[in-house]
């Protein structure tokens, strides 16, 4: 006789109880990659817009839940300034502290265009946050690109600027996993 069994929970603890400051286990898992390609076309604003396909929502079981974040984009630009950075709903997260006119950002780079065909690399921008949403409402992390110097710039996701159809020119994948961490 074969018996099986399931246990379900959306908290486990430690008999003692969590040191300080600490979380426990991971409640659940929701991802995203995009392999398809985005663009900000020169002349298009300085703003910053929504990746198209880059974002994932996932619904904290308990207000004290953290959301660990991940996430790793391919860009490149043509020439000069881009910037990016991580998004929960309208809210901007893992950007540095405000310091005159400069750009709060999760990343940034600047391509020197054709001088030194950097216009041709994809970067790559990854990293990880523990965010504190104190919801049990929806919540959507995604990414955004801008060029906040100059609306001449665009950027481009998963690919690089190109003129060819070559075997050189590369296509990349972009991806956002978030876990949902007990309080």
């Amino acid at each position: 006789i074969s018996i099986m069994s399931e246990l379900r929970t959306n908290r486990i603890v430690p008999r003692d109880g969590l040191p300080s400051g600490s979380s426990g286990g991971i409640i659940q898992v929701k991802s995203v990659t995009k392999t398809d390609t985005f663009s900000k076309a020169s002349g298009g604003g300085t703003s910053f817009v929504d990746v198209t396909g880059l974002s994932v929502s996932i619904t904290p079981t308990r207000s004290d839940s953290k959301i660990l974040v991940c996430y790793d984009m391919g860009w490149s630009s043509d020439n000069g300034h881009a910037s990016c950075r991580l998004m929960r709903d309208s809210t901007p997260i893992k950007i540095g502290d405000a310091s005159g006119n400069k750009t709060r950002v999760t990343g940034q780079m600047h391509f020197d265009g054709s001088a030194t065909n950097d216009k041709y690399d994809i970067e790559q921008v990854s990293g990880t946050f523990l965010d504190s949403p104190a919801t049990t409402s929806s919540v959507t992390y995604k990414m955004q690109v801008g060029t906040p110097y100059s609306s001449s710039y665009s950027i481009f996701v998963n690919y690089h600027y190109e003129s060819d159809d070559a075997s050189w020119e590369g296509r990349a994948a972009s991806t956002i996993t978030v876990m949902e961490v007990s309080g």
